[in-house]
């Protein structure tokens, strides 16, 4: 497949998640639920973000996709986490899993883990060091765990969502990781969406990305609204992707810095066009 089939599958994509206006259930963490909500309205999705544990079997049979976000990792929240990706799981409904923070101390990535092992269908997205965490899980190694240093945990913080630097190469584990997963999405200055033998680069989005809160959650929260309308976990993350990295690139070119840089992407993909999308996307494909 090349770009400008990937262009072509996106912008079809996109047109299926409007007509269809798929009920997304989120629960994210407390700093970005309300851009997340306004994110997928403007995308074409409905937001509902409950996280109310006797609403969650409810809930679950009424929505179209599930995201989990562990960014507020209360355990209230965690539970319902938990209860919501196995009844997805029973399901085999959508859900992405925004892992933040995996990596950063005992309590975030045993955390991580647990949810990893739900809703084998999934998809994963994540920083590097965030992948790594759940890849080591899946490994003979320790991994990070308890033995990570605050520099270590620092780093990880703070790069989460997209990151102003490039993964050169696929983080420790990635593909093993694919086993409990559809797809997995790397987040950086470029992104690497991986599937079954196949990784997409795309190298869309802007510096501006990483100077407001929560681009990497709206991100999983616009994956989740995909994965609704495609065949594949791995079709879904890479329209995600593009549309989320092209709409950030639009808005950065009418701003001149972070202020107004939120509306300004709401409003973009709000008005996301199948010019803007042919126009825009820098992809390429690789074989695993």
């Amino acid at each position: 497949m090349h770009a400008h089939e990937l262009a072509e599958n996106t912008y079809r994509l996109f047109s299926a998640l409007r007509d269809t206006r798929p009920l997304i259930h989120v629960v994210t963490n407390f700093v970005v639920m309300n851009q997340t909500a306004n994110v997928l309205l403007a995308l074409g999705a409905s937001p509902m973000m409950s996280w109310a544990d006797d609403d969650a079997e409810y809930m679950s049979g009424v929505s179209d996709a599930l995201c989990i976000n562990t960014g507020t990792p209360v355990p209230d929240r965690i539970s319902v986490m938990k209860s919501l990706m196995a009844l997805a799981g029973d399901k085999q409904k959508p859900v992405v899993l925004d892992p933040v923070g995996a990596g950063a101390g005992p309590f975030r990535t045993d955390i991580a883990r647990e949810l990893c092992a739900l809703a084998p269908a999934k998809i994963i997205r994540g920083n590097p060091s965030e992948i790594c965490a759940l890849a080591a899980g899946h490994s003979s190694t320790k991994g990070v765990d308890s033995g990570i240093s605050p520099e270590q945990a620092r780093a990880i913080l703070t790069g989460h969502g997209r990151p102003d630097r490039n993964a050169d190469d696929l983080p420790s584990g990635a593909t093993a990781l694919l086993a409990s997963a559809s797809a997995l999405v790397v987040s950086g200055k470029t992104d690497m969406i991986l599937g079954p033998g196949k990784m997409v680069k795309i190298a869309n989005g802007s510096q501006l990305m990483g100077a407001v809160t929560g681009t990497g959650c709206m991100l999983s929260a616009i994956c989740t609204a995909f994965y609704t309308v495609a065949e594949t976990g791995f079709d879904a993350a890479v329209a995600g992707v593009a549309v989320t990295g092209i709409a950030g690139e639009l808005a950065a070119a009418r701003v001149a810095g972070p202020g107004f840089f939120l509306p300004h992407f709401i409003d973009s993909l709000y008005a996301l066009s199948e010019a803007d999308i042919h126009q825009h996307l820098k992809a390429e494909v690789h074989c695993l």
